[in-house]
């Protein structure tokens, strides 16, 4: 399974953000591959950059 995940070091501290990041760490540790999307895409240019700059 792979989850796809807004970064979060990248957006401002909420209830949703941190609901994401428990959700993403959780994926995390059952073993799925998650991918961090950046906020600003642009500065990727192309899906596969993102996912090479947003993979852990």
């Amino acid at each position: 399974m792979i989850v796809l995940s807004e970064s979060t070091e990248q957006i401002e501290q909420s209830a949703s953000a941190s609901e994401n990041k428990l959700m993403t760490d959780t994926a995390e540790l059952l073993g799925c591959k998650v991918y961090h999307i950046p906020r600003d895409f642009e500065r990727c240019s192309t899906a596969e950059n993102a996912r090479s700059m947003g993979h852990s």
